[in-house]
């Protein structure tokens, strides 16, 4: 009997995630599981925590401290422990344990990859056959690394598979992006000087890789590969000879590529939600978005995205430009209900900021902090998305040391949220005198962004 109960259950799946975190950007890690939240896991007093997972499918997961987010891999009888610190994220992140080879392995290509990244626009000067060569020896230096640890540990087909995804991807990825990193001359012409084998690997593409799905060089080269492809089909039937990446004709390509090349609804899905959103958010011409989510609702299978695409669509046309901002109710730092209308008594920035993005807090508040001695005209103000009191609120911005000056809270922030949309967080408003909209996506981090003040000043 005592053998009995000792035994193992081969049938159940498990692994253990665990680790410390130097220097935490908040209390808690969040484990996900392809952009979806599993569980919210508390460090203890020496800022560790850890996490079983069981009955899992074996693959990529992640985690995300309240700002900063990595992959991991994860497999049966896995026990992987982490240290970092949030000072210097990526480069300090280390790996001990069952699984830790391989992980570390995964942390070291994902490093390089960030190095050659930073020097596509530098190389994408040269000639085709150049910076192929380049990336190409670095794709044979990485692979020589995967075949060293290959050869000193018993690697499984998953973790092989992921590896070189790492290495092969973004190989191509790079080659994607030649023609649009080459600004000597137009895409049109970059297209045609490629040598004729350039996008061979082409033809051997699995649009439908479910092991990498959740993987981000896939899903970036997935990314990169589609604009690519729908620039080419769109150089075939337009006057264009430049890249306009608020292109509608450009954008329903797009659309109409992934749908004809990804059967897999997940990765299909993801592609369809991603074109649309960066169209969407970017795109000042309200008058194509219909398009767009016609295309986009005939295409997706996932009923929740057209739901949330069609919200976030009627949002940004009752967000266009010369549309007064929707009225929402606010608390002051006396409790007290204020409009949001009745504040704006001339050129307006409102800004957003929340307590589980401290770096951003921090950002927008000192940058608010040179534009409001700038731009005296204006009237800067500062509202909190969370549901929270005003003590906690205070307590937030004295920690951070930033200012607390024109700080407001939503009265109801799920609704108040919905109705202007914000989303992302660092979405900022520029309103007239009378509240019109002039810009409901402004970037106060953007180069054009003082530009907008001055136009507003001097209409």
């Amino acid at each position: 009997m005592s053998c009995k109960k000792d035994k193992v259950d081969g049938s159940i799946n498990k692994a253990y995630i665990g680790g410390e975190i130097i220097n935490p950007n908040s209390d808690y890690i969040v484990i996900k599981k392809a952009d979806i939240p599993l569980d919210t896991v508390r460090l203890n007093h020496q800022n560790r925590f850890s996490y079983t997972l069981t009955n899992f499918e074996p693959g990529i997961f992640g985690f995300f401290d309240g700002r900063e987010f990595q992959n991991f891999l994860i497999e049966s009888n896995d026990s992987l422990m982490l240290r970092l610190n949030t000072l210097d994220f990526d480069e300090s992140l280390v790996y001990v344990g069952k699984g830790a080879k391989e992980n570390n392995f995964l942390m070291e290509m994902y490093l390089l990859n960030e190095e050659e990244d930073e020097k596509i626009l530098d190389l994408g000067q040269k000639t085709s056959k150049e910076f192929d060569s380049i990336y190409r020896a670095s794709r044979d230096l990485k692979l020589k690394k995967l075949d060293r640890i290959k050869r000193k540990t018993e690697t499984s087909n998953l973790f092989n598979e992921i590896a070189e995804a790492s290495i092969y991807y973004e190989y191509y990825a790079h080659k994607e992006l030649y023609p649009l990193a080459n600004y000597k001359i137009s895409e049109l012409d970059a297209f045609k000087s490629l040598p004729r084998d350039f996008y061979a690997y082409r033809e051997s593409i699995d649009y439908n890789n479910v092991n990498l799905k959740d993987y981000s060089p896939y899903i970036s080269f997935l990314r990169f590969h589609f604009n690519n492809l729908a620039l080419q089909k769109h150089f075939t039937h337009s006057n264009d000879s430049v890249y306009n990446k608020l292109d509608i004709h450009y954008n329903l390509d797009k659309l109409d590529l992934i749908d004809k090349k990804v059967s897999n609804e997940d990765i299909k899905n993801s592609l369809l939600r991603f074109v649309i959103g960066q169209f969407i958010s970017v795109s000042k011409s309200p008058e194509d978005y219909d398009a767009m989510l016609k295309s986009f609702k005939e295409k997706s299978t996932n009923n929740s995205d057209k739901e949330r695409v069609s919200q976030f669509v009627c949002s940004y046309k009752r967000l266009s430009p010369g549309n007064k901002i929707p009225e929402v109710k606010l608390l002051n730092t006396a409790d007290k209900e204020v409009s949001l209308h009745g504040l704006i008594k001339k050129p307006t920035v409102v800004y957003f900021w929340s307590k589980g993005n401290k770096n951003h807090l921090i950002s927008s508040h000192k940058r608010v902090k040179e534009l409001n001695v700038k731009y005296p005209e204006f009237n800067f103000i500062a509202i909190n998305i969370d549901v929270i009191s005003y003590k906690q609120q205070s307590d937030i911005i004295a920690k951070y040391d930033v200012r607390l000056h024109n700080e407001y809270r939503f009265k109801a922030p799920r609704q108040a949220k919905e109705t202007l949309f914000i989303e992302p967080i660092q979405k900022v408003f520029i309103l007239d005198k009378k509240g019109e909209i002039v810009n409901a996506k402004a970037n106060m981090f953007g180069i054009g962004f003082e530009q907008e003040l001055l136009g507003l000043l001097n209409q």
